[in-house]
């Protein structure tokens, strides 16, 4: 167990301190947060202490690869792209490395960040698995895979093609994406081609719901979807759960808020919700990435609360 991996298990574990773990485990002193802090190895007296309390809190079922989670919505401008972006920079801001895919051919995830596809597309890859994913930085925790509407041919394209549903999958099973903590993938507003996808290559979907009629009455559909891809593929690709975004403090979006809690109750409904921000456009609209822009914004703060709970 080395420095690297424990201070990655406390980015996964907010609830945890290491003040309080280090008491726990009768390490003496500051030894543990010292070690973190310098990146310094601990001694193995320190190693055989810490060891069992963290196993304790879930050690040894701390992912190996990267955790891939789908934002998924069929309908339009319910905050699909805004919520791959901000919560991608909350988590990577907690320290974990992010992969952000643009899988929406409208590009407007990577129009955030002002990356264009000039080094290539995820469409690349998709037609040709020998082709790696053009990965591109953003900051020193945060990456994009861009698109444009080059991506719209890959549905044509691959309408006969073999395993058409498998190839975002394939080429994220290559080496490039070793090393990452998540990968957030941004879905088109549609249950095509991409978006299957999407949920095929992924662990779990986060299905973001503006409460309003519009965007509630397609819910079922997206849980079909997903059950389908379980039985016939065995995938087992999880719901993690249902956010409100651009919420207004009206009776309507309240009154939603409780029907989609009570229909479904059977699948997780994140305490945080997205209130409706001027921020969002604002930064957007210059292309900076929310926490440059305003590092104190309400939205900024509510995603990074989204990012503690779902890593809860």
């Amino acid at each position: 167990m080395t420095i690297e991996q424990i201070a990655k298990f406390f980015k996964l574990k907010p609830s945890l301190t290491v003040a309080g773990i280090q008491k726990e485990a009768g390490i003496k002193g500051n030894a543990l947060s010292t070690a973190l802090q310098n990146k310094e190895e601990l001694s193995k007296m320190n190693l055989d202490k810490l060891l069992p309390i963290l196993i304790g809190y879930g050690y040894n079922a701390m992912p190996q690869k990267a955790k891939i989670i789908a934002i998924v919505n069929n309908k339009g401008g319910v905050g699909k792209t805004t919520t791959t972006a901000i919560l991608g920079e909350a988590m990577a801001r907690k320290g974990l490395k992010v992969l952000m895919i643009d899988m929406d051919s409208q590009g407007n995830l990577s129009q955030i960040f002002s990356i264009s596809t000039e080094n290539g597309q995820v469409a690349d890859s998709m037609l040709d698995n020998k082709v790696p994913l053009p990965i591109q930085q953003i900051n020193e925790n945060l990456f994009v895979v861009p698109s444009d509407l080059e991506l719209q041919k890959v549905e044509s394209v691959l309408l006969t093609a073999p395993s058409n549903q498998l190839r975002l999958k394939a080429a994220l099973s290559t080496t490039a994406t070793v090393g990452f903590d998540f990968i957030l993938i941004d879905c088109p507003p549609s249950l095509g081609l991409l978006t299957m996808n999407a949920i095929n290559a992924s662990n779990s979907c986060l299905i973001t719901v503006q409460p309003e009629s519009s965007a509630v009455v397609g819910l079922n559909s997206i849980f079909d979807v997903i059950e389908d891809v379980n039985v016939y593929s065995g995938a087992g690709i999880k719901v993690e759960g249902i956010v409100f975004t651009m919420v207004k403090n009206n009776s309507v979006h309240t009154a939603f808020k409780e029907l989609v809690r009570e229909t479904y109750q059977n699948f997780k409904v994140f305490n945080t919700e997205i209130k409706e921000s001027v921020d969002v456009s604002k930064a957007q609209a210059i292309r900076r990435e929310m926490f440059v822009y305003k590092s104190n914004s309400t939205v900024g703060k509510a995603y990074e609360e989204l990012a503690t709970e779902l890593l809860s």
